[in-house]
């Protein structure tokens, strides 16, 4: 007798730094967690990002120990750089042509193809209120209210026309910083030997051949902000500056997407991811500051579930599985027991 096909489903995240995807049974339980590399097509191109996502779910399907032949798969693909309908379409095409596993015949279901913002926002609030502001490579914040229903995203144009706040902008504001101390033309600053050591430059002109002529993605510029951070919590005034500078910003975004959707007033959490976090207090307290003055009622809260698992809510909805708290403890508690964060 001809075995049925496992309906599964697949919740992708796609970031700048790296690809998650977990994957999941029809009642939300966690079945397989799997990571790749990049997966902004911007930065890598499409072949590469679509490397990434492939790998990714190689791996979850291989922890799930479901046979590939025998899964029948929906698929929501969060990824970042997805800011105009051209962006859709060019990885709406190449996510359909990876093939991944069966499809349903005859259904009419398509991939779910989204912004690395919507899956966030929904994985952080499921069906409350609330505001998710991401800050790695690049950075936007996005609000919802009425269950997900009214949505409103807010900056992550892109390293050159936005971005403010974000890794790459700390990153340049680094370099700047460092560039002036050795000019005479700034202040002393810590940053200038870190930058110099992690760049592997023995004098500060071997910065600008590295960022120049060895042509420095802007993924590997959004990595030296990590020095930032570092060299704040160790008393730097120039990188306190530009932590204090970019908090603000950050939580100017916050407020503007909350402010979209007529919040500001009311009681909602706000869900902070990324890599810029890790600086800690230099950045979170005016960021926090910020926030407080024009939303007395917001709260800074964990987030409920990680983007890939908001993909899979994505799904779950599309298909008409209700979402409840139960659900929502279970893909968690199943998540820790795949080894995920």
């Amino acid at each position: 007798m001809k075995q049925a096909p496992t309906r599964l489903y697949a919740g992708f995240d796609g970031g700048g730094t790296r690809t998650t995807c977990v994957l999941c049974d029809p009642e939300g339980e966690v079945l397989g967690v799997g990571y790749g590399g990049r997966g902004n097509y911007h930065d890598i191109g499409v072949r590469s990002a679509t490397a990434s996502l492939r790998r990714a779910f190689e791996g979850a399907l291989g922890m799930s120990g479901v046979a590939k032949r025998h899964v029948r798969l929906e698929a929501c693909f969060g990824l970042a750089g997805l800011d105009s309908p051209m962006d859709v379409a060019t990885m709406s095409r190449a996510v359909r042509s990876m093939k991944l596993a069966l499809r349903g015949v005859g259904e009419g279901r398509e991939d779910l193809v989204e912004n690395d913002w919507r899956t966030a926002l929904m994985g952080a609030f499921v069906d409350e209120p609330g505001v998710t502001l991401i800050a790695g490579t690049g950075c936007v914040a996005a609000a919802q209210r009425g269950g997900g229903g009214e949505v409103v995203r807010v900056g992550g144009w892109g390293h050159i026309v936005d971005d403010r706040g974000s890794g790459y902008d700390i990153a340049r504001d680094a370099l700047y910083a460092a560039m002036r101390d050795y000019d005479g033309r700034g202040p002393k600053t810590s940053l200038l030997k870190m930058v110099m050591e992690e760049l592997g430059a023995k004098e500060p002109q071997g910065i600008i051949a590295k960022v120049y002529a060895h042509g420095m993605k802007v993924a590997e510029v959004a990595a030296l902000s990590a020095l930032v951070g570092r060299a704040a919590n160790e008393g730097d005034e120039v990188a306190v500056g530009i932590l204090r500078e970019k908090g603000a910003i950050l939580g100017e975004l916050v407020v503007s997407a909350a402010s979209g959707l007529e919040m500001l007033e009311t009681r909602f959490g706000v869900s902070l991811s990324g890599g810029v976090f890790k600086a800690g207090r230099p950045i979170l307290d005016p960021l926090k500051e910020t926030i407080r003055w024009a939303a007395p009622h917001a709260k800074v809260v964990e987030p409920k579930l990680p983007p890939a698992c908001g993909a899979v809510v994505l799904l779950l909805r599309r298909a008409r599985v209700e979402v409840d708290g139960r659900m929502v403890a279970g893909m968690r508690s199943s998540l820790k027991r795949a080894g995920a964060c």
